[in-house]
């Protein structure tokens, strides 16, 4: 498991089986309940029964791959609170056959479909008030009101995909992008740009009382404070940084390619926790408890409290995962196969026209380029072994 500077253990909890797909989103509820979404179109909420127990309920309303997940607390305009869950686009040679949602949650049923995005939504959050925010790849951040359901107002100014949205204690808001800047909006309008990142930004937190952290492609996590001024910037991979959480004890938890969750205090990692894929997606329960959605199609908790640690028996059953994807690892073409993104890479946008990426299928790797017009990635074939 994953050992700290001070001393502290981050142990298994349990691991939470029931998606088919990638697991792209997790979130925590104050109530302990947890949730999460996946490239198998659902959303499941899992609801502990026990120290290391949970039971899974699925909500079904999407057409295609859910991309990201956030819950909405309790609010004037619902008083219950709400799941809240983004979807792809999926486009056939040009044209849109299903349109991306966001899906609003209440009590287990579907509430609402908010539509007006015209690309992928991948990035959720909302505000005290109950505004909800939702990130998408068509660049723009859509304002919504879920007492009338409908859309209030859009943030519009990045040059490439908005990933995620962050609204700040004092009313801001900050946006993170392909386009390598965060930007701050009050009334709707950039007032600042966040320049620092090398390559794309892909996840904003809240770090209470100092203001906010990002993570990117460039495998760098930077604090940052409102006013514009980077406090720190920490190199911690050389691949993908993909999402960041902070936990109630301010250290930082952060998701990557490199199929692990590291754990971040003053700059430094303190904590590296292993999977047996890639991990997209990273949240913290108020008990201060980590959960991971990776791209075996499983969700992970992980405790430093030794009561709710997982038995014996699960953590070598987890151990023995971590062997067989460490013992797969091989090369083709020059290239580590167990460095390459998966086909679920091929669900995000290329940087440019003719950009190229190669993706692991089995034990084979292969080529893509980017087609602009299109919006979609064209096989080239596959990479070859030398003569």
């Amino acid at each position: 498991m994953g050992d700290t500077a001070m001393g502290e253990v981050f142990r298994l909890r349990c691991e939470l089986v029931g998606h088919e797909q990638d697991v792209r989103g997790v979130a925590g509820c104050e109530d302990g309940r947890l949730v999460s979404c996946s490239r198998d179109t659902t959303v499941r909420t899992w609801t502990p029964t026990g120290a290391n127990e949970f039971e899974s309920s699925v909500l079904m309303g999407h057409e295609h791959f859910v991309s990201c997940v956030a819950v909405m607390p309790p609010s004037p305009s619902l008083p219950s609170g709400a799941i809240l869950s983004g979807g792809n686009d999926r486009t056939i040679s040009g044209q849109c056959v299903v349109a991306p949602v966001v899906n609003v949650w209440v009590e287990g049923n579907l509430a609402a479909s908010l539509k007006g995005h015209t690309l992928t939504v991948c990035g959720l959050s909302s505000d005290k008030a109950g505004r909800v925010y939702s990130a998408s790849w068509d660049k723009t951040v859509m304002i919504w009101d879920l007492s009338t359901m409908s859309s209030v107002g859009k943030l519009q100014g990045h040059e490439q995909a908005v990933w995620s949205v962050l609204p700040l204690e004092d009313g801001g808001v900050v946006t993170a992008s392909a386009d390598k800047t965060c930007k701050l909006w009050r009334d709707n309008l950039c007032v600042h740009t966040y320049l620092g990142h090398t390559d794309c930004v892909r996840s904003l937190a809240l770090f209470p009382g100092v203001g906010f952290v990002s993570c990117g492609n460039d495998g760098a996590v930077r604090l940052w404070a409102v006013s514009g001024e980077c406090l720190l910037a920490t190199q911690i991979s050389d691949s993908f940084l993909y999402c960041v959480a902070v936990l109630p004890s301010m250290e930082v938890a952060v998701a990557g390619e490199d199929t692990t969750c590291k754990i971040v205090r003053d700059g430094q990692v303190v904590a590296t926790l292993p999977h047996p894929g890639s991990v997209w997606s990273v949240a913290c329960t108020p008990e201060g408890d980590i959960v991971t959605g990776c791209s075996d199609s499983v969700t992970r908790v992980f405790t430093r409290d030794a009561e709710r640690a997982a038995s014996a028996d699960a953590v070598e059953a987890y151990e023995a995962k971590l062997a067989s994807q460490a013992s797969s690892s091989q090369k083709v073409g020059g290239v580590d196969l167990a460095t390459l993104p998966g086909e679920e890479a091929l669900q995000e946008p290329g940087k440019k026209d003719g950009a190229t990426l190669i993706v692991r299928k089995g034990q084979k790797a292969f080529v893509y380029s980017w087609s602009a017009v299109e919006h979609k990635w064209d096989a080239l074939g596959e990479v070859a072994s030398g003569p």
